[in-house]
Formats: structure tokens, sequence, C-alpha cells
């Protein structure tokens, strides 16, 4: 019967199944459905009879049913079936059984090397209260599929039968192809036709293929299975690597073939990885921990050579106890005797045959010193070495912790350098650079090894001082620090004089947290530098209130410059020889609306710490300048130049605009500079000097005699005028020194052809010793104190040095 005609058969017997069915829906009886009724459809059936769901005997069954399991049915037990049949009755039947409708199942069964596939159906019946009946039907022949031929063809590899060739002598010369593969073929390049009945001598020419004859030759008769390698050489010019596996029964031998090539390519790639690679790597048996296998950079790195190398076990590295520190490094030591610092990656793989293991190494003695220098590099300030803010802070929490556990008091200095950004912005910035690192060696000698330095950033320093807050002792450190900071610095040929500010804040009186500590010590420090710097400064409640005070003048002074309450007035210079008005000299004034005249000496360096200074500067240029412009020539007008407006580097342009604006001829502008302007000698600052002396207008120098190298400033700038401070001036004819002071300068001015200028002269003695000395101009209360605009050219009209006499009108 056709596969159509069993499907068809099948499907009637389900048909007549369903046509047999109750009207209630429950299953049909056996007589229903068998008795009577079955006709053709009974031979391919067998009747199965269940207990308790499951399947127990077969009833009967027809004679193809029988036929086609080999044996009688009557009577049989469902558990004697062969096991693929058994299988799939046990499924139908209890699929239908517990179901009450029919069930299918396919069976396979191996005979002779052939694999049929047959379809199964069953429908239940009922028989009178009992357990169900299963009526199963055979299904004609699905597939019929040669065993070998399919199990041949599913593989990839490649399968060839062989059989001996024998001469005369029994002797074993060749073999050949009986049977092969599609796997064989295309692993040879060739169709299968083409190979079948081919001698293998013909096919593997030369002396591989005799080689693989002759181990072929001892298959026949030799138990067990034997393998061989093969390299073979494609007519398309592809070299292939086979292994092979051989068995024999008589003179027929089966050979399986694998392609391994990309294996050998994958060993060939470890040898080269292994062998050529960078890093120290080896192989060790798994057993005993000796060395197999060594790379050369194994060789070079440890300093044994290979033959060395391989006499020695793994252990025979270590330099320590063998066990990793608690960051996993080993500590191995090479045939010199030296100790490196290790990190092993291992893992295991075969060797020959054998367990092993694969380690590479990465010496981490340097990845580890750089680690430190790392820490170091966050941890410390680049240019001085010392602490940076990041570890300060840390010692500082350290300290405040101990606090808490123990109870324990410190201090906390809070430094910062006056006159350093003159240096840097004069001398240049590898100078300033230079200058503070020599100010942390200083303040490291000044310290002890468990206080702690550190650079905040800039020119500001900290210093953390574990120990209780003694006032003593306190005193005592920040004088010494004052002290260092205040002697001169030597640096790449230039001497630079700095000095230092202190705000102190003591632990735990002026805070118990890193930031209140460090905003108290801040206070204090911004205190000490309104006070006038190279001093310190213990915080006090009091400060944070002056602090609010000093911020609402700053803002004041800008309200009050951009508002226009800013004045300026003129205390006259007088020739020493005709007693007459021969220049005025430009002083800033602010009267508040509220607190009336403030003083000069509080709001200019305020001015200048907040950076008004230059705009309020280049205001002071422009009004002296249109004022002198209405007097007499040649009458002139000077006008004081502070550090930070001298150091910006369009003072010359804003001098010139002054004078054009004005229309002032420039050699009636005069321009005081302090010796701190010139505080160090350089380009920059002996260009600005130049190109407003280029400019037409005269430099005096103001407050001579009160700095540190003023005969030096002399050689290096002709100044048209020196001015003698007034802390000489106020004991001239009654202290020796002063007399001598004023004497030398009066006579270096002479010789050098320098005017000379005495301040603050108020007594009529004063000036009679001036005189004497050869004085060119004097100031001072005893000629006139500042005047209004007004009231200086009132002063100016009045003709003969009597007038300056007569006229005391303040400002």
């Amino acid at each position: 019967m056709s596969s159509h005609n069993a499907a068809r058969a099948s499907g009637s017997l389900v048909q007549h199944w369903q046509e047999s069915r109750r009207a209630d829906g429950t299953i049909p009886s056996y007589e229903s459905v068998v008795l009577g009724r079955l006709g053709r459809l009974a031979d391919r059936c067998a009747l199965v009879a269940t207990r308790d769901g499951q399947p127990d005997t077969i009833l009967w069954g027809g004679k193809g049913f029988a036929d086609w399991l080999g044996q009688d049915l009557r009577g049989l037990s469902l558990a004697a079936l062969p096991d693929e049949v058994h299988r799939s009755v046990a499924e139908i039947v209890v699929s239908a059984a517990r179901s009450a409708a029919p069930a299918e199942a396919r069976c396979d069964r191996l005979a002779e090397g052939i694999v049929t596939t047959h379809r199964l159906v069953g429908v239940p019946l009922s028989r009178g209260g009992a357990d169900p009946l299963v009526l199963i039907q055979l299904g004609e022949e699905m597939v019929r599929t040669e065993l070998a031929r399919a199990l041949f063809g599913a593989t990839e590899q490649g399968m060839l039968a062989l059989t001996a060739l024998r001469d005369a002598a029994g002797t074993i010369t060749d073999f050949k192809i009986v049977a092969l593969n599609q796997g064989a073929a295309r692993m040879f390049g060739r169709p299968d036709t083409e190979l079948q009945w081919k001698r293998l001598g013909e096919l593997l020419s030369g002396a591989p293929g005799r080689d693989v004859i002759a181990r072929l030759a001892g298959a026949p008769g030799r138990p067990g299975r034997g393998a061989f390698e093969l390299t073979y050489p494609r007519s398309d010019g592809r070299l292939l690597h086979l292994k092979g596996e051989v068995g024999a029964v008589g003179d027929l031998v089966a050979v399986t073939l694998t392609d391994v090539g990309d294996i050998k390519a994958r060993e060939e790639s470890f040898r080269l990885l292994f062998e050529d690679n960078p890093l120290p790597m080896w192989l060790v048996d798994a057993a005993d921990g000796r060395f197999v296998a060594v790379n050369a950079a194994a060789v070079t790195h440890y300093g044994h050579d290979r033959e060395t190398f391989l006499t020695l076990a793994l252990a025979d590295l270590s330099a320590g106890t063998g066990e990793t520190d608690s960051d996993g490094i080993l500590h191995h030591r090479r045939a010199d005797g030296s100790v490196i610092e290790v990190s092993l990656f291992e893992r295991a793989m075969p060797f020959e045959g054998r367990p092993a293991r694969l380690g590479a190494v990465v010496d981490v003695t340097e990845s580890r010193r750089n680690a430190a220098r790392i820490d170091h590099m966050a941890h410390h300030d680049a240019l001085t070495e010392l602490p940076n803010r990041v570890l300060f802070a840390k010692r500082l929490d350290e300290t405040l912790a101990r606090r808490k556990a123990k109870g324990s008091s410190a201090f906390l200095f809070c430094l910062d350098l006056d006159k350093f950004k003159i240096v840097n912005d004069t001398l240049g910035h590898p100078v300033g650079d230079a200058l503070l690192r020599e100010v942390g060696a200083r303040l490291l000698g000044c310290l002890r090894a468990e206080d702690c330095v550190a650079r905040l950033g800039g020119d500001e320093f900290a210093i953390l001082v574990p120990r209780p807050a003694e006032a003593e002792f306190i005193q005592a450190l920040a004088g010494r620090i004052i002290a260092e900071m205040s002697a001169p610095f030597h640096i790449a040929g230039q001497v630079c004089h700095i000095g230092t500010s202190i705000g102190v804040a003591c632990l735990p009186r002026d805070g118990e947290d890193a930031e209140t500590l460090l905003r108290n010590a801040d206070l204090a420090l911004y205190r000490a530098k309104a006070d006038g710097g190279s001093t310190f400064r213990c915080f006090k409640p009091e400060m944070d209130a002056w602090v609010q005070a000093r911020r609402r003048r700053e803002n004041n002074l800008r309200e009050a410059f951009a508002r226009g309450e800013l004045s300026l007035s003129y205390q006259p210079l007088i020739d020493a020889a005709t007693q007459r008005v021969c220049a005025f000299e430009a002083l800033l004034r602010w009267t508040d609306p509220v607190e009336g005249p403030i003083s000069p000496g509080e709001f200019i360096p305020l001015a200048e710490e907040t950076g008004l200074i230059g705009p309020i500067g280049a205001w002071v240029l422009r009004q002296a300048c249109r004022e002198a412009a209405a007097w007499p020539d040649p009458v002139r007008i000077a006008v004081n130049l502070s550090p930070v407006q001298f150091r910006n580097r369009e003072l010359v342009r804003t001098v010139a605009e002054a004078l054009e604006a004005a229309g002032l001829a420039p050699q009636r502008l005069e321009l005081e500079i302090t010796e701190s302007v010139l505080l160090a000698e350089n380009d920059a600052n002996v260009a600005t000097l130049h190109a407003l002396r280029a400019l037409g207008v005269r430099i005096a120098m103001d407050d001579f005699g009160t700095g540190y190298s003023s005969l030096g400033y002399l050689r290096s700038f002709p100044f048209d005028k020196i001015k003698i401070d007034r802390s000489f001036i106020s004991q001239v004819g009654e202290n020796p020194h002063c007399n001598a002071i004023v004497r030398a300068v009066t006579g270096l001015g002479a010789s050098l052809g320098i005017a000379t200028t005495a301040e603050g002269v108020e007594t009529a003695a004063q000036f009679a010793h001036l005189q004497a000395e050869g004085c060119s101009e004097v100031q001072g209360f005893l000629f006139s104190r500042p005047l209004t605009a007004e009231a200086a050219r009132a002063l100016l009209a009045q003709d003969g040095a009597e007038a300056a006499h007569r006229l005391g009108t303040a400002a």
C-alpha cells in the first residue's frame, strides 16, 4: 500500500471511530468499531488492553501487524515488544486512553543496516465498564534509510573504505579506495566518482604518501585503532593538514580524516605568541611545578639561560614565602640576585599530553614605583614638594579625629607672602617659582618633623602644629617664620625682599571642624595684612565683624568712586633757594557722607588690594594734569604711582593720554614711585621707566632711604629727583644719624645732578638745616597743608616767597 493509501486508510480508521461515537460524546465500544466492521483494516491492526491507564497486553493482531513485528501477538505482554516498538505503542495507548481521543506516533526500526519508519494511529474503545481498549493501526512504510550511507554522509570528516592490495608474497603494497563520503571528496578536491577505486599510492604521490601506506599496512590484523598525520598539497595550491584514525576488519581498512589545519594554525600562532611575546612566559608541569618550556623574554628578564631554566621549578624563583602580598604581588629573584615584584597570570592547559599551567609575568617593580610617584604627585605640590591642599586637608581631618578621640589640641597658621606678586611680575615666573621653593625650604627649617606645612596654591601656605596652642610658643614660632621670610632671598643673581603675614586659629578654641578653623585663620590673616603685613594675628571673634566692616568699606569706596565723591588736594613744594612754589603734590581724598573724611592710609591699601587702584589712579592722573594745565608755567604737578598701578603694562599709554587730554607739557608732570616699585631690578621695570622718560615726564623716587637698595636703584635709572623720607627730617638738626643721612643724600644728589626734596618740614630750624645742607626743595606744614584746587590757584596768584609763609589755609 502506498503512503498515500496508508494515510487514507489510517484516516478511514479515525473517521470510522468518529462515526461510531455515541450521541453523548463518550468513546465508542469495541463491538461498534471492530466486530464485523474493520474489513481490510483489521489486517494491519492490533488490539491492546490497558490496566489503570497503562498498556498491558496485546489481545490480538492482524497478519500484517504480526509480520511487521515478526512474532505471534496474541496474549503478548507489551513489555516483550522491542524497545523502539514498545515506546511508540505505549505512547499511543497512554495518550488515547487518557484523552479519550485518537493518538498517533512514529516508530523507527533498524534491521540489517536499514532504518524503516512507520506511522502508528490508535483509537480508544470502551468495553462495558472495564479498562478501555486501544486499537492500533500500522501505517505503510514512510521512510527507508540505509544507515551506513546516512552515517557516511552526515559528517564533515572524510571517511574512506580501503581494501589492501598484496603482492605475490602477501605483503601489502598499496590500498584501493572502495568507498568514500563527500567529506573526503571535498578534502582531496576531487569528485567522489573520480576517487572511487583509485589506488591510494596514486593519490598520495611522493614520500609522505609512502609513509602513510606503510603505516596503514600495519592495520590489518592489528587490534584497536591507530592514528597518523598527513600533509596533502591539493591541486588548487591549498596545503591540507590531516589527522587520520584507522581501524581494520581483515583486509578492509576504515579511515576517518579530520582537517586539523586550523588546529595547526592555532598551534603555530600559540608558538609565535609564546616565543615572541615580550612578556616573560612559561609552561610548568601541573604535577611538580617544574618548567617544561620558557620563552626568550623569560630567559632575558630572569637572567637564566634556557637550559638552566628548564632544570628549575617555579618555587625556585621565589624570593619570599611564595605568597602574594595584599596587592596580589609576588617577589621573584633573578639570576643576579636582584629582587623584582611581579604579577603572575596563569591558566591550565595540556602540553604534550600532560596537564600544565601556562604562566605570564608582568614586572610591576617600576608600574609600583610609578604608583608611589603618582600618589606622591597627587598629594604634594609639584613646585615645592610640600604637601598640597588635598594632603593638608587629610592631615587636618586626622588631627580633628584625634581631638574627638583623645581631646588633643593643635593650632593652624595660614600664611600669605607680602610683595610676592611684585617679584613675580617684575622678575618673571621662573624667579617667582624659585622663590616659592626657597620659601618652602625655609618654612620646613622652622618646624618639627611632626608638623605639617603645605602650599595651598599661589603664595598661600598653611602650617598645622599638633600641640597645645600656648601663646608663648605661637608668638615664638610666628616670629621665627616672619624673620625668615623678611631676610633677603638670593634668587638667580637677584636679591628679593618679601615678607609674610600670618593668621592663627587654635583647636578647639577657634573651631572644631576643618571649615571653621580655616575660615577663622583666614580672617586673622586678613587682619594681619590690613595691619601692614609682616606680622601675625590670632583669631578673635570680633574679627568677623571687622571683616564685614572692611567689606562694607570696600563697597562704599566703589560707590564713592562711581558717584564722583573722591577729590584731590594739592600740597605745595617750595624751592629752598627762592622760597617760592615750584610744584604741587596731588593727594587723593575721600570724604564719606556719613563718616566724614577717611584716612588715605586706610582706603588706598584697600584700593590696591581690590584692584580699584587702577581706575582710580588713572582718574587721579587725568584730574591732576587738567588742574595743572591752568597753572603758570613752569609750576609742576607731582602724582604718586602705586606699585600695583606701576605693574600695569598700559601705564605709559595712560600717562600719555592724560597729558594729551589736558594739554599739559610733559616736563611739568612729575611721577613719584616708591622703592617697592623697583623691589627687583629687571628689564621690564627699566623699560617702563625709560618709556615714561621718553614722554618727557620727570621721575622721582619717593621715601628714599627707607628701602633696602636705594643706591642700586639710582645706578640702574637716572631719576630726576629723590625725596628724603619724613622719618629722617623729623629729627634733623637733633639726631646725628639723621643729620648724616640727610647730608649724604643731598651730597649724592648734587654729585649725580639729581634734585632732592625734604618731606615733612614742620619747623624753621629744620628748614634752616636743610638749606644749609643744600636741599633743593622742601615740603611740609611749615609752608602749607594740602590745599583745595581753588586755594592752590589763589596761592599761585600771590607773588613772592613771603606769601607762601603767610598762607596756611588747609584743604
